[in-house]
């Protein structure tokens, strides 16, 4: 497979997961954040959302017969339908090893509506095989279940350049705890490219999918400029 761009630590592939994946070797850390319906698509039929949730299940399944059996995943999940998305994990026999809450406090646009209450975390799934993870000697935040980091938005210094594009500081936090030096972590719906930004600053080997070549243009400019300012500082 010819990749779309590569660095030293890390290859972008343009293309579908689900045709690349079955050609990996087995990665030490999948990091990933599932599609979703575009926020302006208002409604759903019943068969868009069986598609939705085989499709899952394919994805869910192909990761983890990738995942190494020393190894970790984390998957960024909308708290919607949590329920059903545990359900199929348990359907998968892959251990649910915890749930971290991701809790952001500048949901600008996420007002509370119609009764319900605003919006403000989403959850991150732990799953895997591994019993051990890189936690840092000292005890902070990052040991416990809920973490406190901003969305992105459009004005911060990393603008939002994606619709559901995670920060920076959340996957850096993840692949740092998730994986060792020299591991290789996958994300196969890379998007803007923050799984790929994370692994560069931490010197972990990155495996990136991504279906829409307009995102692939996107991360790789995103990389690329990453690299440019960790030279510097080099």
């Amino acid at each position: 497979m010819t990749p779309y761009y590569e660095t030293e630590l890390g290859k972008l592939y343009h293309g579908d997961c689900l045709e690349i994946m079955p050609h990996l070797e087995p990665v030490d850390l999948v990091l990933t954040d599932p599609w979703y319906y575009p926020k302006n698509q208002k409604t759903k039929n019943a068969f868009e959302d069986d598609v939705f949730w085989s499709k899952n299940k394919i994805w869910m399944k192909e990761a983890t017969r990738t995942l190494k059996k020393t190894g970790h995943a984390f998957v960024c999940f909308s708290s919607q339908k949590m329920a059903k998305f545990e359900f199929m994990v348990a359907e998968l026999s892959i251990p649910l090893k915890s749930r971290i809450v991701w809790h952001y406090r500048n949901a600008g646009g996420r007002c509370a509506d119609k009764g319900q209450f605003g919006k403000t975390y989403e959850m991150v799934y732990h799953l895997g095989y591994g019993n051990q993870l890189n936690f840092p000697e000292k005890w902070g935040d990052e040991r416990f279940d809920v973490w406190i980091l901003a969305m992105p938005q459009s004005n911060f210094k990393d603008k939002k350049v994606h619709e559901f594009q995670k920060p920076i500081s959340l996957f850096e936090r993840i692949v740092k705890i998730g994986s060792f030096e020299n591991n290789t972590v996958l994300d196969f719906f890379l998007g803007s490219g923050t799984t790929a930004i994370a692994c560069e600053r931490l010197n972990r080997r990155w495996i990136g999918i991504e279906i829409e070549e307009k995102y692939c243009e996107i991360s790789a400019k995103r990389i690329e400029k990453e690299r440019s300012q960790l030279k510097l500082f080099a």
